[in-house]
């Protein structure tokens, strides 16, 4: 039997290995970072700073990309930049590069085996923390990082972070949002509190505890009890869900959120939910990665067992 050739030149076997093509000239691996960084932030000042570059080191790797490609990537709009046709095209290419890249230098230096995961600080105090040896032991070898942020953003410009958990609608652009529960309102104070209000109306008189600042979660509440009347608006404003439920089961005021978040205060007795009325404000959790993460095992472990904890609600 005759051996395969391996000579790449054109006349031989179908199929042999393209060298030829592999080794032309090419812009820079640095350059395509700073082109996806560019196109990803919309601005060359940003994307420096996010590469730690001076901003004329990457307007040149542009420029030297665009005198490659003998096209323009890029349009200046008074909002910032924005790509060409054939930047697009590029982009599209240019991630998967990159992607395929990270991933096999992950695997090499043994990252795949850690997962890193930013989290509502609420959400990982009265959610994932009670859950996490079951989370530990459904993720087997794969070590767990966790950090928490107030930002209800799927931003992934950090390098670290390798899925997010996020409170909003799952409409983002180029993200999987794989939804985990929707988020229910109710209000909840003391048992002490709650025996002096017998009604909605009562809550006129105490004091509100928001678990942010836009006071949504009381109006919205409120509007669908019909309580219109009631000033939203009055009341103590905290930047997380975790101070607000404090604050409550302290006797401050009756706070408004998800009970989910309270289930130890409410089975504890420190906290109680005075009406029976609870609103489906249409946000819900969602664990959020890039959509070129979606088949790596590690992000497919824990959305597995995350959404089977919550459907096990």
């Amino acid at each position: 039997m005759t051996e395969q050739s391996k000579n790449p030149q054109a006349g031989y076997a179908p199929g042999t290995y393209p060298l030829a093509d592999l080794t032309r000239p090419l812009p820079s691996l640095a350059g395509i970072q700073a082109f996806v960084a560019t196109a990803s932030l919309g601005s060359v000042s940003k994307a420096a700073e996010h590469l730690c570059r001076t901003q004329g080191a990457v307007s040149r790797q542009i420029q030297q990309l665009e005198a490659h490609y003998q096209c323009a990537l890029f349009v200046r709009h008074a909002s910032g930049l924005a790509l060409t046709a054939e930047g697009d095209t590029l982009l599209t290419v240019a991630v998967k590069v990159l992607t395929q890249l990270v991933q096999h230098a992950a695997i090499q230096h043994g990252a795949a085996s850690v997962i890193t995961v930013r989290l509502p600080s609420t959400f990982a105090i009265r959610w994932l923390l009670p859950r996490l040896a079951e989370i530990n032991i459904a993720l087997g070898g794969i070590e767990l990082r966790i950090s928490t942020s107030a930002d209800d953003m799927p931003d992934f410009t950090a390098p670290d972070v390798d899925a997010i958990v996020v409170r909003g609608t799952g409409q983002w652009v180029g993200v999987e949002a794989v939804p985990l529960f929707a988020e229910t309102l109710a209000p909840m104070c003391t048992p002490a509190l709650a025996a002096s209000l017998r009604s909605v109306a009562d809550l006129a008189d105490v004091t509100l505890l928001h678990p942010g600042p836009g006071y949504a979660e009381w109006r919205g509440w409120l509007d669908s009890v019909g309580a219109t009347y009631i000033n939203a608006r009055q009341g103590l404003v905290f930047d997380t869900l975790e101070l607000t439920l404090t604050a409550a089961a302290e006797g401050h005021g009756v706070a408004i959120g998800d009970p989910r978040m309270a289930q130890d205060k409410l089975e504890a007795g420190s906290l109680t939910t005075p009406f029976r009325e609870a609103l489906r404000n249409g946000a819900s959790y969602f664990l959020v990665y890039p959509s070129q993460r979606a088949a790596q095992p590690k992000i497919r472990a824990l959305a597995d067992i995350l959404v089977r904890l919550a459907q096990e609600e």
